[in-house]
């Protein structure tokens, strides 16, 4: 007996070095029968999430080893109850998938927190013009006038294309430097973002936009609009430290303001908002940005991870309702308490004892995996409580930031034309 247990551990050991996690695959193996024998017995979609229990389990311990993986799924199967649903846009979000709900093993990793927030676009807003051109009625050469009325009809692509010929035809700087900047906010406002850096970046070129780039370009007002409008860009996908160190190197007077403001959102949207609260101090002349400066986060509703996990130690499920998932923790109570009692009847029960003491060691090892799943469920449910009012928060934000001032006028760029620069006009919806 001595000489075979030696032998396996030295197996394990030896498969683990080898690069192969045995008990991984005998989990994997296990799920697999699972899906194969009951899971067809349970009927279809009866899984409210995506991916299905089984699915996830697996991608847990692939993803975090056999022990944690297993945890992560059976905490997965405690919330996949009645009341799932009641938690769809709080703390499950994204959309629905085969009328499911996305719910990807990365989201319950305890160790692991994502605070930023998806960008959002600060494009210029033209007057509209009614109609479209027809394709006969195209200008026979490039045309500010044209390329104005494909952007307020809101042909951003085409309206790119032709303030790009305005721009490398026009016959003044002012022309082709608003033709340029134009150009990067039509495809900003198309979300080519790729697009909007090269026509940002064509009119302040020094930037290299890799991580940890230096913004330190010549100084002017057009290289100024140039380095705001790569900053607004970077907002909106969500790059918030490469937007920042844009915004820090604008310094003409007439964007200075709205740069410090837009570098106080970004902040907001890291949830940093101390930070961003400080920033926006200096603002407080206007009633946005005064509400926005007392913004410092102090006044969040949060729970203690420590003290949810604490309560599930002691009584299963208690940490979930502490968080404010009353449903995930009953059904985490009924779990953990309903294997607990059929492992201590099996044990208990005289006349069902068995001299392997299977039925013991089988309701033993669930009701310990469900127990250790309650309290990590307890820890994940508490910081994306967190997260859920922080994300509250930052809406409400998004929401003041919005009144504020942050488009650029690049119309002041024309005053340095002459008449005579631009041909053509757009009348009652139809190119003349």
């Amino acid at each position: 007996m001595l000489a075979r247990t030696a032998i396996l551990i030295l197996s394990l050991v030896g498969a683990t070095f080898a690069g192969y996690d045995p008990l991984s695959v005998s989990g994997e193996w296990l799920i697999g029968g699972y899906k194969l024998v009951l899971s067809p017995l349970q009927g279809q979609n009866i899984c409210n999430f995506s991916p299905t229990c089984s699915q996830f389990t697996k991608a847990a311990i692939r993803s975090q080893g056999f022990l944690p993986g297993v945890v992560i799924g059976a905490d997965r199967l405690m919330r996949c109850n009645t009341f799932a649903w009641s938690y769809y846009d709080s703390y499950y979000t994204g959309a629905i998938v085969g009328d499911r709900m996305p719910d990807p093993v990365e989201n319950h990793i305890a160790w692991r927190t994502r605070t930023d927030e998806p960008g959002a676009s600060v494009s210029v807003h033209q007057s509209p013009a009614s109609g479209l051109p027809s394709s006969d009625s195209a200008p026979p050469g490039p045309s500010r006038s044209f390329a104005d009325f494909l952007y307020s009809s809101g042909e951003y692509k085409q309206a790119a294309a032709e303030y790009l010929r305005v721009r490398f035809t026009a016959g003044s700087s002012g022309l082709s430097g608003y033709a340029g900047l134009m150009a990067g906010e039509s495809y900003l406002r198309a979300a080519d973002f790729p697009g909007a850096r090269r026509a940002f970046l064509d009119l302040a070129p020094a930037p290299v936009l890799d991580s940890g780039s230096s913004f330190s370009v010549h100084r002017s007002s057009l290289t100024d609009f140039g380095r705001y409008g790569i900053a607004r860009t970077l907002f909106s996908e969500a790059r918030y430290p490469e937007a920042r160190a844009a915004l820090d190197s604008v310094v003409s007077a007439p964007l200075t303001r709205q740069a410090q403001t837009l570098s106080g959102w970004t902040f907001f949207k890291q949830h940093r908002f101390a930070d961003g609260a400080s920033a926006l101090d200096a603002l407080g002349d206007d009633p946005s940005a005064q509400q926005l400066s007392t913004m410092d986060g102090r006044d969040i509703p949060r729970r203690s991870r420590l003290a949810s996990t604490l309560l599930s130690i002691v009584v299963p499920g208690a940490g979930q309702v502490y968080s404010g998932r009353a449903g995930d923790g009953a059904y985490s109570f009924i779990t953990v308490v309903g294997t607990g009692m059929v492992t201590w009847f099996f044990a208990a029960e005289p006349a069902l004892r068995d001299r392997t003491r299977v039925k013991v060691s089988i309701f033993g090892v669930l009701t310990a995996l469900f127990y250790a799943g309650n309290v990590y469920g307890a820890n994940v449910a508490t910081r994306d409580y967190n997260l859920f009012r922080e994300r509250r928060y930052v809406q409400r934000a998004d929401s003041l930031f919005s009144l504020l001032p942050l488009e650029p006028d690049y119309h002041s760029l024309l005053d340095t034309d002459s008449p005579g620069t631009d041909t053509g006009k757009v009348e009652s919806g139809k190119w003349k």
